[in-house]
């Protein structure tokens, strides 16, 4: 199947579904990411984020994710996530990725919304798309203009919030429900980070509420963690590659569990 980018994967899942953003850091999450979209018959994204790679490690890591992303069965995108740096988009650009995102969020709103719009005339010219993150999602959003007038400066495609720390679960809902609005007023897709904070009722609720693309970094560093501690229990213990085998089996299951969710198949498990 043709790569597809950010926009051809939500137009092959339901109006109230999301689309998976799962971080890779390896050739082994990698091949797991796609055998378990494949298994799922559903999209997926394959995100590369800049924190998790070091110097000189984008390209070799972008250039597999293109190669197995264009002979998957199923519609697949390459993404680079949190870029923070125009120098890191033009670097993903020239790689070929067909969607980035420039991460602005920690700066001054006017200077966000500058170098996002940088950002973004780079990604369109280059034919790719772009996400962009406003910042922490607030109560303040009540008032949705500020909101609005950041889309309408950078021209993004796609808006994403953080999810802020250490909330009690009833103001998480109560956050989550200020985008049933921002939905009505703008059509541009709504993307979710630091989903892993959230309880299952909240995650459902942000799907009703419009959110189209949720980020799994934290849950693919855990599986892991946990499949390499499996692998060395096994009887081939002394063989490391047995241990990156079982953790490329734990990451493939917890991306099964969150395609599944996000594509309106609740999982008791998850």
């Amino acid at each position: 199947m043709p790569l597809c980018n950010l926009t051809q994967c939500l137009n092959a899942l339901p109006s109230k579904a999301a689309v998976g953003c799962f971080s890779v850091s390896n050739l082994e999450s990698l091949l797991a990411v796609v055998a378990a979209a494949e298994a799922e018959g559903k999209p997926a994204v394959v995100s590369l984020d800049e924190s998790d790679l070091g110097d000189g490690k984008l390209g070799p890591l972008a250039q597999a994710a293109l190669f197995v992303a264009r002979r998957a069965d199923v519609p697949m995108t390459v993404h680079l996530n949190h870029g923070r740096s125009l120098a890191g988009i033009r670097e993903a650009l020239e790689l070929g990725l067909p969607s980035v995102m420039f991460d602005g969020s920690g700066l001054a709103l006017e200077e966000n919304i500058r170098l996002t719009r940088e950002a973004c005339e780079l990604a369109h010219e280059a034919g790719a798309e772009i996400e962009g993150e406003y910042g922490p999602l607030l109560v303040q959003f009540k008032d949705m203009d500020p909101v609005l007038d950041f889309l309408e400066r950078t021209g993004v495609d796609f808006l994403a919030f953080s999810v802020p720390k250490g909330l009690p679960h009833s103001e998480y809902a109560e956050r989550i429900a200020l985008l049933a609005e921002l939905t009505v007023r703008t059509s541009v897709p709504l993307v979710l980070h630091g989903a892993s904070r959230l309880p299952v009722p909240v995650l459902q609720q942000a799907l009703r509420h419009g959110v189209r693309k949720i980020n799994v970094h934290t849950e693919i560093l855990r599986a892991l963690a946990r499949g390499i501690q499996q692998g060395q229990r096994r009887e081939s213990a002394e063989n490391p590659l047995v241990w990156l085998e079982a953790a490329a089996e734990e990451v493939q299951s917890v991306v099964r569990e969150r395609i599944r969710f996000y594509s309106g198949i609740v999982s008791s498990t998850l």
